[in-house]
């Protein structure tokens, strides 16, 4: 006849009880904690859209500076991409110097967009976002005409919270982030 050991008072080991209430607390804080990260997973994607926008804005006029030859970024407003152009003076017309580059969408339904117009805007910058920022063959950011300009901006959103992406005349890159009806340089 075998004999069963019966647990007693201070025996190591955890009862059933004990470990079902550990699994349920695990559960209520998982349940919490899973949401919360994942909205902070998409305004950090929207914050790294910001800062990839504005590091291909600062190639593209450091581009041009160095290698003399106007460089532009084409927006494509609806379907959420952009790239990198160069203009060949051979042919007359910009072209692509990088793969075409897309606003996240890592997380399900991230709903990071370009948006067309933003209700408010940061200094003297328009409030319609720009198709296209082209720098001449000194990084001066200019319009069609090839005159200097400062209608150079890009908006991004998701869900309320806007950032703006502008080009100064002087060629500067600033990225900005909306609050409260204002916006703060980031």
């Amino acid at each position: 006849m075998t004999k069963e050991k019966v647990k007693k008072p201070g025996d190591p080991g955890f009862s059933l009880t004990e470990l079902l209430i550990a699994v349920t607390v695990m559960a209520a804080l998982s349940a919490v904690a899973v949401p919360m990260l994942s909205s902070s997973m998409r305004s950090m994607q929207l914050a790294a859209d910001a800062q990839n926008i504005s590091s291909t804005l600062s190639s593209a006029r450091l581009s041009a500076k160095s290698l003399m030859t106007p460089y532009r970024i084409s927006i494509d407003l609806n379907d959420n991409k952009w790239q990198l152009e160069k203009f060949n003076r051979v042919s007359g017309n910009f072209e692509l110097q990088n793969d075409v580059y897309q606003l996240s969408s890592g997380i399900t339904n991230s709903g990071i967009t370009f948006l067309l117009n933003s209700g408010t805007h940061p200094g003297i910058f328009p409030s319609q976002s720009s198709n296209t920022i082209t720098f001449n063959s000194r990084g001066i950011p200019v319009d069609i005409n090839n005159t200097p300009t400062t209608n150079n901006i890009i908006y991004i959103s998701k869900s309320g919270t806007d950032y703006a992406i502008s080009v100064s005349l002087t060629g500067k890159v600033q990225v900005w982030k909306e609050n409260g009806g204002h916006w703060d340089i980031q």
